[in-house]
């Protein structure tokens, strides 16, 4: 699995359950075998029932589902029909709570076992009651803002706010000088607001406003968050190459010298190239992720 480590850990595993930048946790088995009908083997197959028992004892698992090639073949089901009748979970092949992925390793002979700890994935928050096609992955909104810093007078800004992920992880983390969300669409602003209100926040603005022109004076923000539009989603603008350079110059006025503003892009080439023509902005970091089937990078600027 790509974005992946492996850690022991011996304390209880629910406190894995608040990790705020992580997608899944999984418990970890490896098996010695050739192929996944080996599972079913006496030994190997106690070890995976004990491994189940222990995780679905917290009550937040009813059925189980597999994740691998050929999980609709007999071999698998055949485990399905089993782990059902040895761990009382049901098996349901697309619904399941627990979710079990089973694979070969990488390195070697041998098979692994992944048992998600728990039914939704971390990344998955219940505040989500809207979500945008394309909409940021609020691990990653959360790695925005530590990186931008968690500063209680901060004049925090989210451009191109969308559905609010980065916004909402923000207001979640502790206070701020102020907080304020923009968008030029508002079907967006809609759907930020709806979010809003599913996580308790309260006094929060969100603007109808064009992020290369803002109503604002300027250096009227500290920090910036922006989820930079990509492919089909660039609105009026012709191009990214127009897109870019209108954006950071309106960025650089409203922004208080010193300042910082983090972008994400995925049009990496793209924007690169373009950095490297700028004035006014000092690249401090960056670093990649994976989102979902793509791995845009997110970029530290610190205004000169």
């Amino acid at each position: 699995m790509k974005n992946s480590f492996r850690f022991r850990f011996k304390k209880n595993s629910e406190e894995l359950s608040r990790l705020r930048t992580v997608v899944s946790v999984y418990r970890f088995l490896q098996y010695d075998i050739s192929r996944p009908r080996a599972l079913l083997g006496d030994h190997n197959l106690r070890r995976l029932v004990e491994a189940i028992t222990e995780i679905s004892s917290s009550g937040d698992f009813n059925s189980f589902r597999f994740s691998a090639a050929g999980k609709t073949s007999e071999v698998f089901q055949r485990l399905g029909r089993t782990l059902k009748g040895l761990t009382r979970l049901r098996f349901d092949p697309d619904g399941g709570d627990l979710l079990i992925r089973i694979r070969r390793k990488t390195s070697n002979n041998g098979w692994e076992v992944l048992l998600r700890l728990s039914s939704r994935p971390l990344s998955a928050r219940s505040w989500r009651v809207c979500n945008l096609p394309g909409g940021l992955n609020a691990t990653v909104a959360v790695a925005v803002n530590t990186m931008l810093g968690i500063s209680p007078n901060d004049r925090y800004l989210n451009a191109m706010s969308g559905s609010g992920t980065i916004l909402i992880e923000r207001a979640l983390a502790g206070p701020s000088g102020s907080l304020l969300g923009c968008d030029c669409d508002t079907r967006a602003l809609d759907c930020t607001r709806q979010n809003l209100k599913a996580a308790g926040l309260e006094g929060i603005e969100v603007l109808k406003a064009d992020a290369t022109s803002m109503p604002v004076p300027e250096g009227s923000f500290d920090v910036v968050s922006v989820d930079l539009p990509w492919g089909d989603a660039i609105g009026s603008f012709k191009s990214l190459n127009d897109l870019y350079p209108a954006f950071l110059t309106e960025m650089h006025r409203i922004i208080s010298p010193g300042g910082r503003i983090v972008l994400i892009s995925h049009d990496l080439k793209r924007f690169d190239a373009f950095l490297r023509t700028q004035t006014g902005w000092r690249e401090k970091h960056q670093f990649q992720v994976f989102h979902g089937g793509h791995h845009p990078k997110v970029y530290l600027l610190e205004r000169d």
